[in-house]
């Protein structure tokens, strides 16, 4: 995957939280290599069903296990990434959520004028983010059916929500975006199959781009997950995001 000019590649950041914040420029000089990725296809696949029963329990009051629903934590993330990205003129910014669930930071990263995407397996998560920007969802959403999945347009034209396999090509994602927010969803993936999120990732994302992740920085537990503990080695090894990103802090 080409990421711009030759001299430009895509950054990682780092902050030390209760959990570890990493913003990362895509490489230019380097991509993934494609083989076996079509063949370990089926067996990276996402589980539809686990999820949503995950879900439905999250959703009927159930523990919230790795949600953090705070408005505020939303907000700084958004600092980050914009004091990360190098523009003066404060245009707004294309933003990727993958495997978002319901996270909030979709609504609020929309409400301050930047066109959110997010992609999603469970239909349940996605309904609940629809309402977050509205209990008018029928009217102020419209939706199309792809082999993909199901991909839903809000009214105003910076909101769009694929409800479908975030390992799956889309062609029309390619280097779409000024900016991935991954709310720990590399952490709560399993690690067979890392290597097929970070080389989705790095189709989607624009040559100049930033990276943006949140992961768990666990006081005990670290070998159990997921989600994992995960540091800068987990994040940069060459199976993923490593092969395609530069660390940044």
């Amino acid at each position: 995957t080409e990421h711009g000019t030759a001299d430009r590649k895509p950054h990682i950041m780092n902050i030390a939280l209760s959990i570890l914040i990493i913003v990362a420029y895509p490489q230019t000089t380097r991509s993934f290599a494609s083989e076996g990725l079509s063949t370990r296809r089926k067996r990276l696949r996402i589980k539809m069903s686990s999820w949503n029963d995950t879900w439905s329990d999250i959703l009927n009051g159930g523990p919230k296990r790795w949600k953090v629903d705070d408005v505020e934590a939303k907000q700084k993330a958004l600092t980050h990434i914009t004091d990360a990205i190098s523009s003066s003129d404060n245009t707004p910014l294309r933003i990727l959520c993958p495997l978002a669930g319901d996270d909030p930071f979709v609504h609020y990263a929309w409400s301050q004028g930047h066109d959110v995407t997010a992609i999603d397996l469970v239909p349940a998560a996605l309904k609940a983010m629809r309402l977050q920007f509205g209990e008018n969802s029928d009217e102020d959403w419209s939706s199309t059916s792809r082999t993909s999945g199901t991909v839903w347009k809000h009214k105003s034209g910076r909101a769009t929500l694929y409800q479908g396999d975030m390992l799956m090509r889309r062609p029309e994602l390619q280097s779409s975006f000024d900016v991935i927010y991954d709310k720990d969803s590399f952490g709560a993936l399993n690690r067979d199959m890392r290597r097929a999120y970070c080389q989705r990732l790095s189709e989607f994302i624009k040559g100049d781009g930033v990276v943006y992740v949140e992961v768990k920085n666990k006081e005990s537990g670290r070998e159990f997950g997921p989600p994992y503990h995960v540091e800068k080695d987990d994040l940069m090894e060459e199976t993923s995001f490593g092969c395609a990103f530069d660390y940044v802090k």
